[in-house]
Parts: structure tokens; C-alpha cells; sequence
């Protein structure tokens, strides 16, 4: 009975590591800097070598805040999703893919109640018949980056392989 639960272990271990070494081990890892290395501890895109990229999650921040137009009470959430899928397209295209590359997007919304708004901009980014990629959505109480009168609306990160 041990020699068996030894033996299931051991292969359990060595599935996970050849797993892991095919999507990890082997591959090279490429930061992806749109412009220039950012002051926070985190990397806008990490690139392998097996054609996978990682796209961090990006908030509606241009030169470091959110602007007047996207904060101003008029359309904040469309300006603010315009903004973000402007920036993963940065890293994107500094990487040489592009949004029909994506195949996970992970979307935090402060209101559920935005998810229509949110829905009108993200669709333009996969018009006609492209596929856009499986996607998740989900609200959260608060983002990162947010100040009195300028709140961070949405984040969105993803995933696109080649």
C-alpha cells in the first residue's frame, strides 16, 4: 500500500514537472516595457519564449493619472475602458501581437452596473466576425490608483499566445 501511494506520488511529481517545463522551465523570460520601466514594482508584459504573454493588469492612468475627460461624470466608464485597452494594445503591439493574439482577459469593474458601458468599447477591439477571447468580469469595492474624485472605474489584464 505505501509502495503504491510512493509510486502514484512519484508520478504525480513528474507529470507536474514535465506540465510545468513545457509551459515554464524551457522558456526564456522577456519583460515587455511599452515606454519606460515603471517606478512600481510590476512589469507591463512578461514574454516567452513559447509564445505566451502576460499582460498585466492596466488602469486608466495616462502620464501617471486618470485625465479630466475620464473622470468628469460624463461617460467615465467608456472613456476610462478606451483608455485601458489603449494601454494593453501598447504592450501588445511592443511585444509584435495583437488584440486577435488575446485568448484571456480578466475585466474588475467598482459597479457591475458599468458592464454595458465597459461591453460597447471592448467589442470594438474584436469587430465583425473576430473572436474575441474567453473573458471573466467581476466587481470588486475598490482598484488601485484611485483618488478623491478620480476613481479608478476598471483594470484589465490579459493573456495572448501565438
Amino acid at each position: 500500500m505505501l509502495r503504491n501511494k510512493m509510486i502514484t506520488k512519484f508520478f504525480l511529481v513528474l507529470f507536474g514537472a514535465c506540465v510545468m517545463g513545457s509551459a515554464y522551465g524551457s522558456s526564456v523570460i522577456e519583460p515587455v516595457y511599452p515606454t519606460s520601466k515603471p517606478s512600481l514594482p510590476f512589469t507591463p508584459g512578461i514574454k516567452l519564449s513559447n509564445g505566451m504573454l502576460f499582460v498585466s493588469g492596466h488602469i486608466p492612468y495616462v502620464n501617471g493619472e486618470i485625465p479630466e475627460y475620464a473622470r468628469d461624470g460624463k461617460d467615465d466608464m467608456a472613456d476610462q475602458a478606451k483608455i485601458v485597452m489603449e494601454g494593453l494594445r501598447a504592450v501588445l503591439d511592443k511585444a509584435g501581437y495583437t488584440f486577435d493574439d488575446a485568448v484571456k482577459v480578466t475585466v474588475f469593474m467598482t459597479d457591475i452596473k458599468n458592464y454595458g458601458a465597459f461591453n460597447k468599447v471592448y467589442a470594438t477591439y474584436w469587430p465583425g466576425d473576430k473572436i474575441p477571447p474567453a473573458r471573466e468580469a467581476i466587481e470588486i469595492g475598490a482598484l488601485p490608483g484611485g483618488k478623491p474624485g478620480a476613481e479608478v472605474l476598471v483594470e484589465v489584464s490579459l493573456i495572448a499566445a501565438k
